[in-house]
């Protein structure tokens, strides 16, 4: 296959899809129809706008129905630990069980947007949308799984101002409770917890919770969302709204 690595590439797709989508471009909230996740209108063979990522037979995964092929690249930080001392996590893309890699399979740019394992009982003759996400392009992140700049995921969250473990990682020493938000899903954040043998779901349980790329944004443009880039809070503000201080405290 033959990657598609350039901005001006990625941009004519985003104006095809501008044009040829049948759908208004939807607000924040609306739903995932005529988003910039919404590529039924540009996809050739024409699917279904959930095909990119779920599919109800033939499954890669149980969990979430998953279609769409993961990443093989191992992810991680550049930094060792954060200033509190916990430590930064590393994630393998077909392995993690954490929603983020979901993410990530498309948005590291390692794995085609068509690259889905099912469609029409069958398995694609060729990839639906033969594009990649350029690297340094908006929706970029991870790169060759270098993780440097981003927003830490897969990492322990202190709900209820109390340490965590999530994916084998603790809430370091030097953490400042005060400086979080008690419980951020009153807010509208999700948390999601770890069973201690990397199983994860939603919601939070005391000394196992933490947070994902999910976390802050609804790929599907639910109800939640706020703003732009599928956000559940404002891109910018100085109160509860703005995202940043949904979690964090300041």
């Amino acid at each position: 296959m033959k990657m598609i690595s350039t901005i001006t590439t990625w941009l004519a797709l985003m104006t095809a899809f501008l044009f040829v989508s049948p759908v208004v471009i939807a607000a924040p909230g609306d739903g995932i129809m005529g988003t910039s996740h919404d590529f039924s209108g540009v996809a050739s063979p024409a699917t279904g706008v959930c095909t990119f990522c779920h599919t109800p037979h033939k499954a890669q995964s149980q969990a979430l129905l998953w279609n769409h092929d993961l990443s093989t690249n191992t992810f991680s930080w550049t930094d060792p630990t954060t200033t509190a001392g916990t430590e930064y996590p590393t994630i393998v893309g077909d392995q993690y069980k954490g929603v983020s890699v979901k993410c990530l399979s498309c948005h590291d740019g390692s794995v085609a947007v068509g690259d889905v394992g099912w469609w029409n009982a069958g398995e694609p003759a060729a990839p639906l949308l033969n594009f990649f996400i350029p690297p340094n392009s908006p929706g970029s992140m991870g790169n060759a799984g270098n993780m440097f700049g981003n927003h830490p995921v897969a990492m322990p969250f202190p709900w209820n101002n109390a340490p965590s473990t999530y994916n084998g990682k603790t809430t370091g020493d030097g953490i400042i409770l005060g400086d979080w938000k008690s419980d951020p899903q009153t807010l509208g954040i999700r948390l999601f917890n770890d069973d201690g043998s990397g199983n994860t779901s939603a919601g939070a349980v005391a000394g196992q919770t933490g947070i994902e790329c999910s976390s802050c944004h609804d790929p599907h443009n639910g109800s939640g969302v706020e703003d732009v880039f599928f956000l559940r809070g404002t891109l910018g503000g100085s109160d509860v709204p703005y995202i940043c201080l949904k979690c964090h405290t300041k």
